[in-house]
Formats: structure tokens, C-alpha cells, sequence
């Protein structure tokens, strides 16, 4: 019978077959040595069925966070512990359950204290974000952080900048119903009993800048923003046919009048940083 399994993803831009020996080594040495690589995308993320058939008692993600969430929606139901490791460009979700430590002290932690806990999402039609939802014109940013991820100078320079600052600037805007002011996009993040709402603002050329260093740098929260507070549901509305999302990083659609909700993921996810830190 196996009990921890690992996830990677080798088409990531940040993927080393060296870290990975070295993960697998840190497994070993904690006492939890890994059974099973899964090597995505060329091999099926594991099911709930799969996970229990062979007795995997830890699946560990060593990824990006969007390849993180279809790996949790494809978990989704399987009781065992999740431990995400920051194998990304953001690592937002990792951040938030071990801080900034590495995978070596994340693993070593984990091993040897296994402390788990439950998080709250954000849900938007069929769509679930652990991380968070940006719904807006400047989701077009992404394509500019992919580009520079695969070092295409030429389509960074001359094709996505240039959309992204125009769809920053005069795309259709997005806000929250019941608010006066709309955004060119829309952050909702899970916290403990609401959603935290955030406005980004692109109002200026200096503003659209901040952006995209903030996108280029791996953290978009960097960017110029205003807080909207907190709440159970937001509805998002547009002049838009259809608002572009990312989903913890990937891309979607939805529709003007759809609503963001407060959820619940069903994972036990294990956290190594200290509960004292907020």
C-alpha cells in the first residue's frame, strides 16, 4: 500500500527535475518517503476512487496555483491531507498555509507535527477559487505574465502590453451591485466568514505601469487597488456581454449578474505556519 503521493507539473516554467529529486529526498528523510509521482499533464490527476484504492494518506502539490486547483476539484471528496508546496510563479496559496518557509521546511514541518485545517473558497457559477477571483479587462494581464514566462520578447513587446494597457484603460468596467463605482477588475479573496472585495484601479497611465509590474513581478495584489470590504455574496456587473475571469490564475468567463460566494473546500489541508501569525 502507498501513502504519500506527489504531484508536479513539468510544463510549468518554474519545473526542475533537480528540485524534485531533492523533494522526494526531504520526503524521505522526514520519514514519509513518496510512493508515486504524478507527472501532469501527461498522466490523469488522481480521484478520490484512485487516492483510496491505494491508500494515500498525504498528497503533496508541487505546482502553480492553477494547476493546485484542478488537482484539489479533481480530489475533491477524498479524505486524506493535501500539502501544497510552492512550486509556482505566485504561490499564493502556499503562502497562506506556511508563510514564506521553503519545501524543505514545509515537508520536514509536516512530517513531523501533521496539523491540518479546512479553508474557505470563492465560488462563481461552476468555478471555485481557493486563492481568489479577478473578474475584469485586466485579466488580460495574464497573457502578458505567460508570455514573459516563456520568454516571447517579440509578442510581449509588440502584442500583449499593448492589448493589456488599451483593455486596462478602455475596456467595459466591472463593480459590485449596490456600489456606485465600477473597476477595470474585481478581486475576491476567501477570508475566515466573508469574502474580501477589492477594486483594482487603471485610471492612469502610471496606474496601468503599476500593474503590469505588479503582474510581471508574480503578485497582482501588488497593484493599485481599492478596498470594498467584506461580504457573504457579491453580484458582479458590467456593460460587458461577458466578464473575464481568473480563476487562482486560470482563465474563465462569466456573466454580468452573477454572484460570488462565500464556500467551503471539503480538503484538510496541512499548515505548517504558526496560527499566532495572521
Amino acid at each position: 500500500m502507498t501513502h504519500t503521493w506527489l504531484i508536479v507539473n513539468e510544463t510549468s516554467g518554474s519545473y526542475d527535475a533537480d528540485v524534485i529529486a531533492d523533494i522526494v529526498t526531504w520526503f524521505a528523510d522526514a520519514g514519509e518517503p513518496v510512493d508515486c509521482i504524478i507527472r501532469c499533464p501527461d498522466e490523469p490527476l488522481p480521484t478520490p476512487e484512485r487516492l483510496d484504492a491505494e491508500g494515500v494518506r498525504t498528497l503533496a502539490i508541487y505546482t502553480g496555483d492553477g494547476t493546485i486547483n484542478s488537482a484539489l476539484k479533481k480530489a475533491s471528496g477524498w479524505d486524506g491531507a493535501v500539502l501544497i508546496l510552492p512550486g509556482g510563479t505566485m504561490n499564493l496559496l502556499a503562502r497562506a498555509l506556511h508563510g514564506e518557509s521553503s519545501c524543505q521546511e514545509i515537508i520536514t514541518r509536516a512530517c513531523n507535527d501533521r496539523r491540518t485545517r479546512k479553508l474557505n473558497t470563492v465560488e462563481v457559477g461552476d468555478n471555485t477559487a481557493f486563492v481568489g477571483i479577478i473578474a475584469g479587462p485586466t485579466t488580460s494581464w495574464a497573457k502578458v505574465r505567460e508570455k514573459a514566462r516563456h520568454a516571447e520578447v517579440g509578442s510581449l513587446m509588440f502584442e500583449a502590453i499593448p492589448e493589456a494597457i488599451s483593455e486596462s484603460l478602455s475596456g467595459p468596467k466591472v463593480g459590485i451591485a449596490g456600489q456606485a463605482e465600477t473597476y477595470p477588475a474585481i478581486f475576491a479573496s476567501p477570508r475566515e466568514h466573508a469574502i474580501a472585495l477589492c477594486g483594482f484601479t487603471a485610471s492612469s497611465v502610471s496606474e496601468v505601469v503599476a500593474h503590469a509590474g505588479a503582474w510581471l513581478s508574480g503578485d497582482f495584489r501588488e497593484g493599485p487597488r481599492v478596498d470594498l470590504g467584506e461580504a457573504d455574496c457579491a453580484v458582479l456587473v458590467s456593460d460587458a456581454d461577458t466578464i473575464g475571469l481568473l480563476i487562482d490564475g486560470e482563465p474563465a468567463e462569466c456573466a454580468p449578474g452573477d454572484t460570488l460566494k462565500l464556500g467551503r473546500a471539503a480538503h484538510n489541508f496541512i499548515e505548517t505556519r504558526s496560527p499566532d501569525i495572521p
